[in-house]
């Protein structure tokens, strides 16, 4: 058996099997980068698709739309599709105004697209999921977005109103103020009806266009509605109903308004003859009947009587005080006018009228002085007296 043996001085030294692990360790670290980088490049160049809002509460029949952001380092055509949806719902990608299958994408292109779902009027309350596919060159992206369909969607549209009652007359116009808000991300518009009882006059209107019916909401924003309602003349005092309803986005928001109408108290005063004329001797006492006639919705208080007659006149009341007239209601009063004793013959005008805090009310009579009846008597003894007088003369005379 024969050996051969290595000289001492070919033998690798520690040292060089050190250098060569480590150069062996470098090859490999090398090896691990070049591979991540290439996989990181292929990555940077995936698209990428996400919402402001992935979680969502829907009401059954309320139309959602999501504003999608694409992102890409790098151009390119990225298709878009509806990878999964609720059996039943629509749901669809809309661009421009139209339904898209695709975009370009880049890090300067970043292309408007919307997720539009209809959730049917029949949903179930649940979690509902609906996926969406953006597909590059370098890959697949997902973007799931949850719909929570629950009873009421909360706070996503509001219609509320500082004051939800009013009051007033019967003669008065009601305004209301109510407030829209939009608490989505999306801008929204919404139809605009009021109702109110038989014969009134009710409108709504964004505030800024009196004759506009519907009112546009900026996403995160309010907007302000105002309801005119008008009521007829013959209205009675009482409480009114008046709704105000604003539908879009697949929902109606209902405002709920009551209109207290007090009533108004309107006076007249009339004779009780419809006679506007009176007649009497100066000095004498002539009654002029009146009615008083409350033809308002509100009871008539504290009524008290007054007059305007000629100088030397004088006029009283029975009674002098009315203490009230219920609305639809009347009261008689008598007036009682005398004309100075000095007062000539002729015609003269006698104001009487009723007053109150909330109405009043007049009639002009016209007054005609006649000759006292006493002067006739008076001429009849005067002539009398001349007839027999001239009778004496003629027989103490005439026998001469």
């Amino acid at each position: 058996m024969r050996l051969s043996l290595i000289p001492f001085s070919h033998r690798p030294s520690r040292i060089t099997q050190r250098i060569r692990r480590l150069i062996a360790l470098a090859g490999t670290v090398f090896a691990v980068v070049a591979i991540t980088l290439v996989t990181g490049a292929g990555q940077a160049a995936a698209v990428e698709v996400s919402t402001d809002y992935p979680v969502v509460n829907v009401q059954a029949g309320q139309s959602v739309s999501l504003d999608l952001k694409l992102t890409s380092k790098t151009v390119q055509r990225v298709g878009l599709s509806i990878a999964q949806s609720p059996a039943g719902w629509k749901a669809e990608l809309q661009g421009g105004g139209f339904t898209i299958g695709g975009v370009y994408v880049g890090p300067d292109e970043t292309p408007s697209v919307q997720l539009q779902v209809q959730v049917p009027g029949d949903a179930k309350t649940g979690q509902y999921h609906v996926t969406v596919d953006a597909t590059a060159p370098d890959g697949t992206t997902k973007l799931d977005v949850q719909l929570n369909v629950v009873q009421q969607a909360s706070n996503a549209f509001t219609l509320t109103s500082q004051f939800d009652k009013l009051q007033g007359g019967t003669s008065d116009t009601f305004d209301f103020d109510l407030t829209l808000a939009n608490n989505t991300g999306k801008k929204a518009t919404f139809g605009l009806t009021a109702q109110g009882p038989q014969g009134w006059t009710v409108t709504a209107s964004p505030s800024s266009e009196s004759k506009a019916s519907a009112v546009e909401v900026d996403a995160g924003s309010t907007a302000t509605v105002s309801v005119d309602a008008d009521p007829p003349d013959s209205v009675s005092a009482g409480n009114y109903p008046v709704t105000v309803t604003a539908q879009g986005q697949g929902i109606e928001l209902h405002a709920k308004l009551i209109v207290e109408v007090t009533g108004s108290a309107k006076l007249s005063v009339a004779t009780a003859n419809q006679v506007l004329n009176a007649s009497g001797s100066a000095g004498d006492s002539t009654d002029v009947h009146l009615v008083l006639s409350n033809t308002g919705t509100a009871p008539l208080q504290g009524l008290s009587l007054s007059s305007s007659p000629p100088s030397g006149w004088k006029v009283t009341f029975d009674p002098s005080t009315v203490p009230t007239i219920a609305a639809g209601k009347t009261a008689d009063v008598v007036a009682h006018i005398v004309p100075a004793d000095d007062a000539i013959t002729g015609d003269y005008q006698v104001t009487l009228s009723a007053n109150s805090d909330a109405s009043s009310g007049s009639v002009d009579i016209r007054y005609t002085v006649q000759t006292s009846s006493w002067w006739g008597l008076i001429g009849v003894v005067i002539i009398a007296i001349v007839v027999v007088a001239l009778l004496w003369l003629f027989r103490r005379f005439g026998r001469r």
